[in-house]
């Protein structure tokens, strides 16, 4: 099976998770994997610095332009004509680069990969089947519930989460052409020395839906409560090399400047060896898709403490401890039962390590996604 992607190729979690499906899939099926890719108009650094995983991709740049609400009805639907229009000959040029192709699978971000290009993709006439994997809904396609018909028009539909799954039905999209496939993850030997500290994932914009301010007022509790021995909580994400303003004014509000680590964009490796040498993670998401870094911290023995969102049940199953949205005591009382019972972190870490290995290796992932593959070729034939 001759199989393309298209999808952000930058280096970030979007980037590592497409590079992760690559790898795994060009093992399954003995042959290479394209990868189809472009600017995306997201602004991060490592897109406007062009920092790729590698350059064995095929890339072009094309103009882009933001989606945003205007009180302006002309403004605002004149921009939206032109978004259209530039999207619909972007998707045309996703179709070129993958002519050739058995099967060609999309995957959906925002911007320059969101709603506005897939749809626009999807209504092109295409021989190869198409796989849409739906990573997060952007704002566009909310505000216009509508125009996600348009996902009945590709041959599979891969989410990552119920909770993605039923919105998706919910608009009307056919319950039997999604499938749901975890967020893969490389598992790794574990190294033997000593844990310390939080670990946090902060995304590509920490004020939104990730519970910061949750985690930032619970760890002031535990602060209040044990003093000095309050552990660091080191906060990683693809924002770029500078401290979000945000971030700094609300840790400073909190009086944790001398307790948080800002670790801000860093590679896959250094995530890997954060987390190799953390004692906790916590992830209070409230919106988003948290499936990366619970996963990452399964694989590397790290117990979580997580709400039941963003894709949490599905990846920690039952080896996370659940917290309720925004519960500033529940949260600290579970880092505060934690940091005090080392037999329960073990146990909780070994759980998360089976649980990866058993369900999240990049090795089962692409064989699920394998899967969708095969589903979707069938009904292209149909």
């Amino acid at each position: 099976m001759n199989v393309r992607i298209i999808s952000c190729w930058f280096a970030t979690s979007y980037g590592a998770s497409c590079a992760g499906l690559r790898s795994a899939l060009e093992k399954k099926l003995g042959r290479e994997v394209g990868i189809i890719t472009s600017n995306c108009g997201c602004g991060d650094p490592v897109e406007k610095n062009r920092v790729f995983y590698n350059m064995r991709c095929d890339y072009f740049e094309f103009p882009h332009i933001t989606y945003y609400k205007s009180s302006n009805l002309i403004k605002y639907e004149l921009r939206n004509a032109a978004r259209r229009l530039l999207y619909r000959e972007r998707a045309r040029r996703y179709l070129r680069l993958g002519c050739g192709a058995d099967l060609l699978h999309f995957q959906q971000i925002l911007n320059a990969f969101g709603s506005v290009a897939v749809f626009n993709w999807l209504s092109l006439p295409s021989k190869a089947a198409r796989v849409v994997t739906v990573h997060e809904l952007d704002p566009y396609q909310v505000d216009r519930p509508k125009n996600n018909l348009n996902y009945n028009k590709a041959d599979r539909v891969i989410v990552h989460s119920g909770e993605i799954k039923d919105r998706l039905v919910a608009y009307g999209v056919h319950e039997d052409i999604i499938d749901i496939v975890g967020h893969g993850v490389e598992v790794r030997e574990l190294p033997d020395g000593p844990r310390e500290g939080i670990i946090y994932y902060a995304g590509h914009k920490m004020a939104s839906g990730k519970g910061f301010e949750t985690l930032l007022k619970a760890l002031a509790l535990v602060k209040s409560r044990i003093g000095p021995q309050t552990p660091r909580l080191r906060i990683h994400g693809h924002y770029g090399t500078a401290i979000p303003e945000y971030g700094l004014r609300l840790v400073e509000e909190n009086g944790l400047k001398e307790n948080v680590q800002w670790l801000n964009q860093i590679s896959v490796e250094q995530i890997i060896e954060e987390y190799q040498k953390a004692m906790i993670c916590t992830l209070p998401y409230t919106a988003s898709f948290a499936g990366m870094p619970a996963v990452t911290a399964m694989a590397n023995g790290v117990p979580v403490i997580a709400t039941r969102r963003a894709g949490l049940p599905e990846h920690l199953g039952d080896a996370g401890v659940w917290m309720e949205d925004n519960d500033v005591q529940g949260l600290a009382d579970s880092l505060l039962h934690l940091l005090g019972n080392e037999s329960l972190r073990r146990r909780l870490a070994m759980a998360g390590r089976q649980r990866a290995e058993r369900m999240f290796s990049w090795d089962i992932i692409a064989e699920s996604t394998l899967k969708s593959y095969q589903l979707a070729c069938q009904r292209k034939c149909l």
